[in-house]
């Protein structure tokens, strides 16, 4: 559906539109649940460039707080997402993310569910450790760090900005290779012969900074996941730290519980 075909169907149904306003269902979930049913039942198609929060409004003759929340319930439902400076999109049905409960990294998940994967880097060279790494990666004084900095794109949609911490002196050389669309895991897995045996993952909510925003295609604000990880070689030697700021608009995070663990 192009986008001027979307907003003749956006016109169209809401010419048909009429509110209850003698019920006690708010009118911005009235219009959330009208905006969610033409997405999933495909009248509104994936990545269909809807009208502004203000046009809205005045197609539907409601003020732009009732819009303005019925978006946001979409937004956190991942049925729709705004992306700075070109507008509101119907989000594109997408696989789960897997990465909190498996020992892969970002790059090696989305490329299993047959994602095209790009990655933005942003920095990549040998550097002197912060403290958060240092003590990660249990880093004796005067060791340095690799680092990579980098911004991984699922089929066209920024998804993570990725700081990524190795030991450099248990991957000597490895600051010299051309890391351009390679999986870092893989990488140290063929070279160096190390493999992940386990990751401990800590999350917690965040928000777009300037430069998380521009990088992400994000409104400086937007939440964020902020995802921590620690994993370890068989040997349960520290072999990378990961420092992530995650857009779960673009895909879903899914973690499954085993009742009998």
């Amino acid at each position: 559906m192009t986008n001027a075909v979307a907003a003749e169907e956006f016109h169209r149904f809401a010419e048909a539109t009429e509110f209850r306003r003698d019920t006690q269902i708010p009118l911005w979930v009235q219009l959330k649940n009208l905006l969610e049913q033409k997405i999933r039942d495909g009248s509104l198609t994936e990545n269909a460039r809807l009208p502004s929060e203000l046009a809205m409004a005045r197609m539907f003759n409601l003020s732009r707080p009732v819009v303005r929340n019925a978006l946001s319930a979409l937004v956190s439902e991942g049925l729709i997402a705004k992306q700075a400076r070109k507008g509101i999109f119907v989000s594109a049905r997408r696989g789960d993310f897997d990465f909190m409960t498996s020992a892969t990294g970002v790059f090696d998940d989305l490329s299993a569910k047959g994602m095209d994967v790009e990655e933005r880097t942003f920095e990549f060279g040998l550097f002197e450790p912060d403290e958060e790494e240092a003590k990660a990666l249990r880093l004796p004084v005067g060791f340095k760090v690799l680092r990579f900095v980098r911004v991984y794109v699922a089929d066209g949609s920024p998804i993570t900005h990725s700081r990524i911490s190795l030991p450099a002196h248990r991957l000597p050389g490895m600051e010299n290779f051309d890391m351009k669309s390679k999986s870092i895991f893989g990488t140290i897995r063929e070279r160096f012969g190390l493999t992940v045996a386990r990751a401990d993952r800590w999350i917690k909510g965040g928000f777009a900074d300037a430069t998380l925003a521009e990088r992400l295609e994000v409104e400086e604000g937007h939440p964020l996941l902020y995802i921590q990880s620690i994993a370890y070689d068989a040997e349960q030697l520290p072999l990378e730290f990961y420092r992530s700021y995650y857009n779960a608009e673009v895909s879903p995070i899914h973690i499954s519980v085993d009742a009998n663990r």
